[in-house]
């Protein structure tokens, strides 16, 4: 009879035969998923992932990364990322990936994260509460395409570990509204992963050596269709970017991926041939009351810049949860715990159409939005996680 042990943190020692499990599934390279995503596959943060052993050998695996998101306001949100879930062949069908899973939901509950991220089959995690959440555009850009002649620029370097250009990666990233938040530790892992080339203008106007037009951009370099995975800084920093890599490297099209709204996005519609929308990241709300408060800002400032007069309150609630009350007024809005009454709208949704609801697409709830004004200005809540960064 198989011996079960688990679900468990993995141990220190049990690492690389976590990993040995991993590559053997998703990795075919020297170095593997460490080199890939090294931010997540970190020997020294073993409390990250939990496995499953059967007669002592590890045979199912689920990683939960906690990431703190820039809600575009001083508050920020927690968010684990779910990432390298793998059963061994020969234990699939036993169920050791709901077991995994609601081993990290019980630890999201107790450390009080509003909010779980992932990637995957939209049907195989819609049954533990994922749904599609966000957008993000994709621009596809050629030389043909680009208004203007393409040319290298003697003011572009390619970041190769230095400290004062990590400096200024990092003041760049820190300027985006929407982001994983990371201190400078956290820059030097993520643009020293695998696969990824970062470029950064470095113009420098007289001694005090003052970064004209900063910017930068991190793509991916085994293809000739590349994808830009992260970028920052001015308008002209961006352009004088775009030219330079489509000088230089042998490129069939550059793809890049970003938020709608971010503020750069009329340079990329300028010089793309195409472009397409699509759902950002699949979402799983843990604690209704906890994301409505960290989010409280935005929704507040959203609201205010609408200019809207009308005052009244709805309330939503998870069916197993607590329900939450937002308030509105044209001077402001509050976010409390929600009170039964009759006069009062509540919105009792599953967590799947709530993930819709407060950050759409799929938008089966429009019509929600639309039945009160608060909803329909305020939503859907906005947030980013740059590929770099997807666990």
């Amino acid at each position: 009879m198989t011996e079960i042990e688990g679900p468990r943190l993995v141990t220190r020692e049990e690492f690389p035969e976590m990993m040995a499990l991993l590559d053997r599934y998703f990795a075919y390279e020297r170095g593997g998923m460490q080199a890939r995503l090294p931010f997540v596959y970190d020997p020294d943060r073993s409390d990250r992932h939990a496995v499953i052993l059967a007669d002592g050998e590890i045979v199912s695996h689920v990683a939960a990364v906690p990431q703190m998101l820039s809600t575009g306001t001083s508050e920020t949100v927690e968010c684990w990322g779910i990432s390298g879930v793998a059963t061994d062949r020969r234990y699939r069908g036993e169920e050791y990936m709901t077991d995994l899973l609601e081993f990290w939901f019980d630890r999201m509950d107790n450390a009080g994260a509003p909010l779980s991220d992932l990637s995957g089959n939209r049907q195989r995690y819609g049954h533990f509460g994922y749904e599609l959440a966000g957008s993000e555009y994709e621009y596809t850009i050629t030389a043909r395409s680009f208004d203007g002649e393409p040319e290298a620029s003697p003011a572009v370097e390619v970041y190769r570990g230095e400290e004062m250009t990590l400096k200024d990666l990092d003041r760049i990233h820190g300027e985006e509204p929407y982001r994983a938040v990371r201190d400078r530790e956290g820059g030097r892992v993520v643009f020293g992963q695998r696969g990824l080339e970062t470029f950064v203008v470095a113009t420098s106007d007289g001694p005090d050596d003052v970064v004209l037009d900063p910017a930068y951009l991190s793509l991916s370099r085994e293809s000739r269709s590349r994808t830009v995975e992260e970028f920052g800084g001015s308008a002209v920093g961006l352009e004088t970017l775009l030219a330079h890599v489509l000088a230089i490297l042998d490129l069939n099209e550059l793809s890049v991926r970003m938020p709608p709204w971010h503020n750069l996005e009329r340079v990329l519609a300028r010089h793309s041939r195409f472009w397409t929308a699509r759902p950002h990241r699949k979402l799983r709300i843990n604690d209704l009351q906890a994301l409505l408060s960290d989010f409280e800002k935005q929704l507040e400032q959203r609201w205010l810049e609408s200019g809207r007069a009308e005052k009244g309150s709805v309330t939503l609630k998870l069916p197993e949860g607590d329900s939450v009350r937002i308030a509105y007024s044209p001077e402001k809005i509050s976010v409390g715990p929600g009170e039964r009454e009759s006069e009062r709208k509540e919105i009792e949704r599953g967590r799947r159409e709530l993930v819709s609801l407060l950050f759409g697409l799929p938008d089966r709830t429009a019509s929600l939005r639309s039945g009160d004004p608060f909803l329909e200005t305020a939503l859907p809540l906005r947030y980013f996680i740059w590929p770099t960064e997807h666990v």
